[in-house]
């Protein structure tokens, strides 16, 4: 509990994110209705895209978790207003208007793009500071791994299947975001050594049992206040019996 508590404000994007997402829309709506009234030639017009609106949108892009979908939302005003006073048709395919200049897109950055880049940059840069920010990182990256509860590093386990199991913020949002590219992350992160040869982790043979996101997510909370995280942890030494402790669900001194 002291965890959540601490890290409250880092892992909750909802309100937050909401608050930021309405004020990205209303400065976007903002300037898009000053664009499509101005008389300005196509120059100024694309100047205008990439050095002022796009600047003003990527500034807090390192410490939000927008969805692709409000991004476009964000977006479509923008593009919708400047893109014909740049001579270009605005239903112009977006994969083109964020395309780089050597690949013969028209090098707008991708606004979703560059929120996971610099996650990523923040992530590495700051694991080698002495900073608040590396603190917050760690402790974070920590929290997430102990909800999921897997040997390996939650970085290299597939989003699809654990991700449903870690809180919501902006280490599972880049963890989705990651999944979803061919990039791979890794670094140093705390993991539960396993307690035994052939230890297996409770939610790996979860998923591998094909128990419902739903289901495994309420027996996850049922594991983190048993302080389980491998079978060996819940059973007799044998390994042939689940502990009476573990049905009654019922702390044992050990996992304190």
């Amino acid at each position: 509990m002291e965890a959540r508590e601490t890290l409250g404000l880092w892992s909750r994007p909802d309100g937050l994110m909401i608050d930021e997402v309405n004020a990205l829309k209303s400065k976007a709506l903002k300037w898009a209705d000053a664009v499509r009234t101005k008389c300005i030639n196509p120059t100024k017009a694309w100047y205008s895209i990439n050095h002022t609106i796009m600047k003003m949108i990527e500034y807090p892009l390192a410490a939000t978790s927008i969805s692709k979908k409000d991004m476009q939302d964000i977006m479509r005003p923008i593009l919708q207003a400047a893109l014909p006073k740049a001579r270009i048709q605005k239903h112009f395919p977006r994969k083109l208007v964020y395309g780089t200049l050597i690949s013969e897109g028209f090098g707008v950055y991708d606004p979703s793009a560059s929120q996971v880049i610099k996650h990523v940059h923040s992530l590495i840069w700051h694991s080698f500071q002495d900073s608040p920010s590396h603190d917050l990182h760690v402790q974070n990256m920590e929290l997430v791994q102990c909800y999921v509860g897997t040997e390996k590093p939650f970085w290299d386990m597939p989003f699809a299947a654990y991700g449903h199991l870690a809180p919501q913020g902006l280490m599972a949002f880049t963890w989705q975001e990651l999944s979803e590219t061919g990039l791979l992350l890794k670094g140093p992160l705390a993991t539960i050594p396993p307690c035994r040869a052939l230890d297996l982790s409770i939610n790996e043979v979860m998923v591998n049992e094909k128990v419902k996101p739903s289901c495994h997510k309420l027996l996850n909370e049922v594991r983190l206040h048993m302080g389980f995280t491998y079978l060996s942890e819940m059973c007799n030494a044998a390994g042939t019996h689940i502990l009476l402790e573990a049905w009654n669900c019922l702390r044992q001194s050990h996992t304190l």
